[in-house]
């Protein structure tokens, strides 16, 4: 994999290599080499995949009435584009002066690289610790030149672990001061940082922890936390406290399903499928609102994607699959109306076979313009991504400034025209491909925005 920044931290590619800056041309100019990715555009069925929860409902979220007028506008400058160029018209620079000016809906928000963790099963392991840091005062100049121009959801997750990160509490405040939705992920090694923002934490914020087993011996064999007093029970004990401060926020135990044989970082995973019911147990137990199941994930050999680790080859998987729904089935019992069984879209496509059908992508993936990652390595397109320089879309304070907002925003549109989702996604099983689609149906029949209804409002604004 191609570095992004040197040992010092040095920015060693400023943009995108497949950013093309030879721009466009017009169709007729011989000199032009390079063609935008929508010349290859197909007709594609855009029916709702029926596996998609609610929660994975994107094209819902994106029709919601306050977001709605940006989608609008996105695709209707998406056509003129197109159909300016095909007539021989216009560059994609000159298109550019006409873009409309807005942030994505939503970000992952990397707070820092530092982890207090060695996982064996980290997707990120090649960008722990790496010692490059935000300034502080830029991040949140940063965070507010987006909330100015549309952003209305945050998850502050990974690359390292976002509550040792020593402004967590100024971030999430700054963020809840503007109204902003937080999610947060975390290891659960500092939850009385959880604790001290818990205040502000609203009924559609939410905390989730990475917590992947039944026991503590397994706890600690996967995770290896730094802390000796760090096991799985004593993370646990620290959610009723939490619970009894803000009720209302929502707290889940997030479980990766690891079975026979998974691999990753050449490094066998430890196997964990036969504590499923028993995290469930113990989630229940510490007042947990959920626990929720997915599926393994490694990264590709091709191009370093985040996709599910699981090959249909493999002779054990009727077998995994079906220990899974069974445990899934046990742990369900426990569900009453404080405490739910959740599995993921990932799982649920995995096992009916189907997974496939989430790989075939348009040749744009217009989703990255709603969605993006914020890390100290840079501006990402996609959570899948993360720090993979094909991705990069701009330098860590690429949206500080009015200035520096505008061109990570021409940026993003340039890279949907260069990052050929066909070919760089065809392993990833996206959860964002019916919206893709959807989107690429409206580009193309540009009409039917006169007949998209906004959706009900469900103020959730995480995509």
């Amino acid at each position: 994999m191609e570095k992004i920044h040197s040992e010092s931290g040095e920015v060693l590619i400023k943009v995108s290599p497949l950013i093309n800056y030879s721009k466009f041309g017009l169709r007729s100019n011989p000199d032009t080499v390079a063609q935008p990715l929508h010349v290859k555009s197909t007709e594609h069925s855009v029916e709702k995949q029926t596996e998609l929860s609610p929660l994975h409902d994107f094209m819902g979220k994106l029709r919601q009435p306050e977001v709605l007028e940006n989608l609008k506008e996105y695709v209707r400058w998406q056509a003129q584009w197109r159909e300016g160029y095909a007539a021989d018209a216009v560059t994609f620079e000159l298109a550019l002066e006409n873009a409309p000016q807005h942030a994505p809906v939503s970000i992952n928000l990397d707070v820092t690289t530092a982890c207090n963790y060695r996982c064996d099963h980290c997707v990120d392991m090649d960008i722990l610790n790496k010692n490059i840091n935000y300034e502080h005062e830029s991040l949140k100049d940063s965070l507010t030149q987006l909330v100015e121009n549309g952003l209305r959801s945050v998850i502050i997750i990974g690359g390292g672990e976002p509550t040792a990160y020593k402004g967590f509490e100024d971030v999430v405040r700054h963020l809840k001061a503007m109204d902003v939705q937080i999610g947060v992920v975390t290891n659960g090694s500092m939850m009385r940082k959880i604790e001290a923002v818990a205040d502000v934490l609203q009924k559609k914020d939410w905390v989730r922890l990475s917590l992947d087993s039944g026991t503590n011996e397994t706890f600690r064999a996967m995770h290896k936390p730094g802390s000796k007093k760090c096991t799985l029970e004593w993370i646990c004990e620290h959610i009723p406290p939490i619970k009894r401060l803000n009720p209302e926020l929502m707290i889940g135990f997030s479980y990766i399903i690891v079975w026979k044989d998974c691999e990753t970082n050449d490094t066998g995973i430890i196997e964990n499928v036969d504590e499923m019911v028993t995290a469930a147990r113990l989630a229940k137990q510490h007042r947990f609102d959920y626990i929720s199941y997915k599926p393994f994930l490694t990264r590709s050999e091709l191009n370093n994607a985040e996709i599910v680790g699981i090959e249909k080859q493999q002779e054990h998987v009727a077998s995994t699959m079906t220990k899974i729904r069974n445990a899934i089935s046990e742990a369900q019992k426990l569900e009453d109306e404080n405490f739910a069984v959740v599995e993921s879209t990932n799982l649920r496509v995995l096992e009916n076979g189907t997974y496939m059908n989430y790989s075939q992508q348009p040749h744009n993936c217009h989703m990255q313009y709603f969605r993006q990652v914020v890390s100290p390595l840079g501006i990402f397109n996609c959570p899948v991504y993360r720090h993979v320089p094909q991705a990069l879309l701009g330098g860590k304070h690429g949206y500080a400034t009015p200035d520096s907002f505008k061109a990570t925003q021409r940026n993003t549109l340039r890279l949907i025209e260069t990052f050929d989702a066909t070919e760089e996604c065809k392993d990833v099983t996206c959860l964002y491909n019916h919206a893709n689609w959807f989107i690429e149906d409206l580009i193309n029949h540009p009409e039917k925005l006169d007949q998209l209804d906004s959706s009900f409002d469900r103020a959730d604004y995480f995509l």
